[in-house]
This record gives C-alpha cells, sequence and structure tokens, in this order.
C-alpha cells in the first residue's frame, strides 16, 4: 500500500491545497491521501488564527466527496506540540511494514525543514514529496538549501519529476535513501492569509475554497472582523 500524508495548518484549507493533493494521488499511483492539520505547529503558534477543531472540520468539509481523500485527527488528539516525525511515526507503526508512506510539503516548508524537531529521521521513514508554490522554483531549491541545512537533514539528495512523466514503479525502482522528490504539479496561486483577508474586509472567496468551507466559515465567523460592541468568540 501506498499513503500520502499532506499536513499543515489549513487555516483554512484552499483548492490550491486539494490540487496539489490530487496530482500527487494519481502521478504516484497513491491508495489514499490523508490530510493532518497540525494542532499546535511549533513554528506557527502565534500566526494560527482558527482553532484546532475548525479547522480539522473545514478539511473534513473539503474532502468529504473525494473518497480517496481522508482526515485524521491524530495531531489534535496527541498532547503537546504537533511534530511531523511524531505523526510519520505513528502512521507507520499502524499501516505496517508493507505500506510505503509519502509525506507531502511545500517548497517553501522543506526549505525550512532543517528547524523541524529530527527532520534526518524524517527524510529516512517517508519519501518525501515537495511540491512547487507560488513564488518557489523547484530547481533553485538545492541552491536554496545551506551547506549547514543540507547537513542537518543528513545531506540528501534530489530528483526533479515532471507530474506528467512519473512512473511510480520505476520511482520506487530508483529511489535511493534520503531522496527527496521534487516535484512540479499545477500551482494555483492561492495563499491561506490571502483568504483570511479577504474575509476579514467582507469581499469574495468563491473559486478560492470549496463551497462547503465558504459556508463553514461563514456559519462560525471565521477569521471576519468582530462586531462593533460585540466579543469575539
Amino acid at each position: 500500500m501506498r499513503l500520502g500524508i499532506m499536513g499543515g495548518t489549513f487555516d483554512p484549507i484552499h483548492l490550491g491545497h486539494l490540487r496539489a493533493a490530487e496530482e500527487i494521488y494519481w502521478a504516484f499511483g497513491l491508495d489514499r491521501i490523508i490530510f493532518v492539520p497540525a494542532a499546535r505547529p511549533p513554528h506557527k503558534v502565534e500566526a494560527v488564527a482558527a482553532s484546532a477543531l475548525h479547522r480539522y472540520e473545514m478539511v473534513s468539509l473539503a474532502t468529504v466527496f473525494t473518497p480517496y481523500f481522508t482526515v485524521s485527527s491524530i495531531e489534535l488528539q496527541r498532547p503537546g506540540t504537533s511534530y511531523s516525525v511524531e505523526t510519520v511515526r505513528e502512521f507507520q507503526k499502524m499501516s505496517g511494514p508493507e505500506t510505503t508512506l509519502y509525506f507531502v510539503v511545500g517548497v517553501d516548508a522543506f526549505l525550512g525543514m532543517s528547524a523541524w524537531r529530527q527532520a534526518r529521521e524524517l527524510l529516512s521513514l517517508a519519501r518525501v514529496i515537495v511540491t512547487a508554490r507560488p513564488g518557489w522554483r523547484l530547481d533553485e531549491v538545492e541552491r536554496l538549501l545551506t551547506p549547514e541545512q543540507g547537513k542537518v537533514l543528513g545531506n540528501p539528495s534530489f530528483r526533479y519529476l515532471k507530474i506528467s512523466d512519473i512512473d511510480p514503479e520505476r520511482v520506487e525502482r530508483e529511489f535511493t535513501p534520503r531522496q527527496v522528490l521534487l516535484v512540479e504539479v499545477v500551482s494555483l496561486d492561492i495563499a491561506s492569509r490571502e483568504i483570511r483577508q479577504l474575509v476579514e474586509e467582507g469581499r469574495s472567496i468563491r473559486h478560492l475554497v470549496p463551497d462547503t468551507v465558504a459556508a463553514y466559515m461563514a456559519k462560525n465567523r471565521l477569521y471576519q472582523r468582530p462586531r462593533p460592541g460585540r466579543s469575539r468568540t
């Protein structure tokens, strides 16, 4: 079995997240992709606007109609700070040795991975797939990664793949330890922070998030400016 793990704050989840997951699922012949909302992300504590439960519910609504997408509350159930390496370890234990894990992360997050807890072990537990993001170029990853960062990660090798040319069986045959897969996907120019700003300004977010997520945000007044004379819930 091949499982994709896509972690993030998803504050909120948007169509860019979903499109990237869709392409990775088909290109690598995965059995499913598991979205894992971070409960208490170590590097974004002050930047997270919605509660972990709200973000989990939004991811659930965004993925409910796609049978090969699921959402896990594993980091909400685990006390303390949410560390990706602990999450991947738990999935490895649950899925067994016959399952190959693919950890999907955006290029911006990967370039900061050397600051993550036990990042070197994370690269040994799963196949790391780095996807393109608006404003970032995958062909510059090796140049942007400093020697110090590379050392922390165990000096990974890089393989650049075009989504249309991926042969899952060949990727597996040619995979080497600590190999990072740089994968070009359709990169929708959408950012969660921009969606939050649009909501705060009272502007439309149509066609940026699934309608189910937009309705949930409106119902729970997420990211909206507090009304004068009323406390924010």
